[in-house]
């Protein structure tokens, strides 16, 4: 299925060439002295300017990015949000772009925002004070993609601060991902969940029973066993759970992922998926993000 803004709706228009005015580094450095802008190109430091002078930033200073960039500033909010705006300027998305993008993104830590969504009743992976709630379908090919940078982040990037749960939500439209993930919730219960989500992401244009039960003895299991279970419906209730408990929090596409609660609107890549996790934890240390008192002659409100 297509991607939620996992793929970042904004990402889909990364390959579209940036058509902000070019700025040399020196230029960059006399409006935004606080952003380390030396590394990216002419293009994309018009990019990151153009953005900057649009968006507010989110929480301390109360004005635009740029004007939060000034050297006077102290507030860290403003350079943490430049690494954000550099980051998808870098990968070559165009202003609009990222405006969308990082404007959804800090949106979606309004608690108003976040539903609610368990974590305690799925394959987990890592642990930590974080948890991350995926939703996918074995047949749907950005769920594949979205694999590795999950597990990446659990078991390396933020080993020990967050805790990954991996959910079904199989299409109608896809004929053998229930069947596919009644097959993992067997894995799980023989301790083996792991192993064969992997195989399955790895083989899902191949998902009829014999691949199935091949897939079985790939991960040490009994796929004989497995798919009498199956075909029995020992898992249907589990999978079925999973399922109506993301239609419940929303969810349309997959992969759809939840951070604590709060829908994950960027690139399913290891470097934002790191950085949303840093972000849910300073969240959580300040006790939500807080605008401070504007300076006279300040924009007023966000």
């Amino acid at each position: 299925m297509r991607p939620l803004l996992l793929g970042l709706a904004a990402v889909a228009a990364l390959a579209r060439p940036a058509l902000s005015n070019p700025v040399s580094a020196e230029q960059a450095r006399a409006i935004v002295p606080r952003a380390e802008l030396s590394d990216l190109t002419d293009a994309q430091r018009g990019v990151f300017l153009e953005v900057a002078t649009e968006v507010f930033n989110y929480a301390g200073c109360q004005d635009t990015l740029a004007k939060c960039l000034a050297a006077t500033e102290k507030d860290p909010h403003a350079v943490r949000m430049a690494a954000l705006v550099k980051q998808l300027a870098t990968e070559g998305a165009p202003a609009n772009a990222i405006v969308q993008a990082v404007e959804s993104y800090y949106a979606s830590f309004d608690p108003g925002q976040r539903v609610s969504v368990r974590s305690d009743n799925c394959p987990t992976l890592g642990s930590g004070p974080v948890s991350v709630v995926e939703f996918s379908d074995y047949q749907c090919p950005h769920c594949a993609h979205a694999v590795a940078p999950l597990e990446q982040l659990a078991q390396k990037d933020r080993k020990g601060q967050v805790r990954v749960c991996s959910k079904y939500f199989p299409f109608p439209a896809h004929p053998r991902a229930r069947v596919a993930a009644a097959c993992a919730e067997y894995a799980r219960a023989k301790g083996k969940f792991w192993q064969l989500n992997a195989i399955l992401f790895a083989n899902q244009e191949q998902l009829e029973d014999e691949d199935l039960k091949r897939y079985a003895k790939q991960a040490g299991l009994d796929g004989e066993q497995m798919l009498k279970q199956v075909y029995a419906g020992a898992f249907d209730d589990q999978v079925e759970k999973h399922r109506r408990e993301g239609m419940a929090a929303g969810v349309e596409s997959t992969p759809t992922v939840f951070i604590d609660g709060r829908r994950y609107v960027l690139p399913a890549k290891p470097w934002y998926l790191a950085f949303t996790v840093d972000d849910e934890l300073q969240w959580q240390k300040e006790k939500g993000w807080k605008f401070g008192a504007p300076p006279q002659g300040r924009a007023a409100s966000k």
